[in-house]
């Protein structure tokens, strides 16, 4: 097997977190905080899997990114100085963003999405603090400080039975703060805390997608300008490529490294402490035998999506939620929100 490029290279800043999300996918993940050595040992890893010049993405993630912005700054810093082509994320819950912590965010071209699962009363049951209280507050005074700086970002919304029903709220949510430009619907996934919740059914998933397609039509007439919603650009791209893989999943083309605090790299960021995931550590390098077994099973494992006839526009399902649940019903709900994107992309 050749040496796989890593076009997806996450890191798990620290499995520390400020918050205690119902849902955590993270609550079992290493509480270190990851060193700069490690981080740079990662990504010239990534660099080096490369031909020179093609670009790639780093992603920030946790825990809370924020609770270890020293090694954030850098690696954006090693990227700037080497020159390299990487496209920089940060997925945060925004409640230790600051006007410095974001004007440097911005000034770095370090594209910011923020955790927001719907208007204050459905989110405060979902994403709690520490003690036990909704978050929401916290969120939106990190959404305040990129506004009042004129930095837009995204909204990553994760769906479950809890809030399903009011997924239309995140987008009135969206057009009130102003400055945010898309939004993506995550359904929940059976891994760390998540197992303790229900996902949205199928119906529910219709219905509620429906509502959201109808809601940013009409606020974005009202406001002038249309947000994105994640999952409807995905099937304008598929559209664009006109191709049957699973252009999204980097880990089945064996092209993901999602790195934890200490090193160790596995081939999906939800899948992160499990063994079976395991493709090697920072300083050792990528097992080529591990990243081709576990490429070849989650190929295998989603063989029924390339039997449906909408796969040339939905791009497949995720993996991880498929395994986190043992079973195949639970991409029923995850059908239907991509299906009404389809559906959605077809009258345009």
């Amino acid at each position: 097997m050749q040496i796989p490029k890593i076009k997806n290279l996450v890191l798990s800043l620290t499995g520390q977190c400020n918050f205690a999300c119902r849902y955590c996918y993270a609550a079992e993940h290493s509480t270190e905080k990851m060193s700069v050595e490690t981080a740079l040992a990662a990504i010239d890893l990534a660099v080096g899997s490369l031909p020179q010049g093609e670009s790639f993405i780093i992603q920030f993630s946790g825990g809370e990114p924020l609770l270890n912005f020293a090694t954030l700054q850098a690696v954006v810093e090693h990227v700037k100085q080497n020159k390299l082509p990487a496209v920089l994320q940060l997925q945060t819950n925004a409640s230790l963003l600051t006007d410095e912590i974001a004007r440097y965010l911005f000034k770095n071209k370090v594209a910011i999405g923020v955790s927001l699962d719907g208007k204050p009363g459905v989110n405060d049951k979902l994403r709690l603090t520490k003690a036990g209280k909704g978050a929401t507050n916290l969120i939106l005074q990190g959404l305040e400080v990129l506004k009042r700086n004129n930095i837009a970002c995204g909204l990553t919304c994760v769906v479950t039975a809890d809030n399903v029903k009011e997924l239309a709220g995140i987008i009135d949510m969206a057009y009130f703060l102003g400055n945010v430009r898309k939004i993506g619907f995550d359904l929940l996934r059976g891994q760390g805390r998540g197992t303790g919740l229900t996902p949205p059914t199928e119906a529910e998933m219709l219905k509620s997608m429906e509502e959201v397609y109808t809601r940013v039509e009409l606020l974005g007439k009202l406001a002038g300008y249309k947000i994105q919603i994640a999952q409807l650009e995905r099937v304008k791209l598929l559209c664009r490529e006109s191709c049957r893989q699973f252009g999204h999943c980097y880990a089945m083309n064996g092209e993901a490294a999602f790195v934890d605090a200490t090193g160790k790299i596995y081939a999906c960021s939800s899948l992160v402490g499990d063994a079976d995931f395991y493709i090697g550590n920072v300083q050792d390098g990528l097992d080529l035998t591990l990243v081709e077994n576990i490429s070849r099973k989650i190929s295998e494992s989603m063989y029924f999506c390339r039997e449906c006839t909408d796969f040339k526009l939905c791009g497949g399902g995720c993996f991880a939620r498929w395994y986190g649940s043992g079973e195949r019903v639970a991409y029923r709900s995850e059908c239907a929100m991509k299906k009404t994107s389809i559906k959605k992309i077809t009258f345009l």
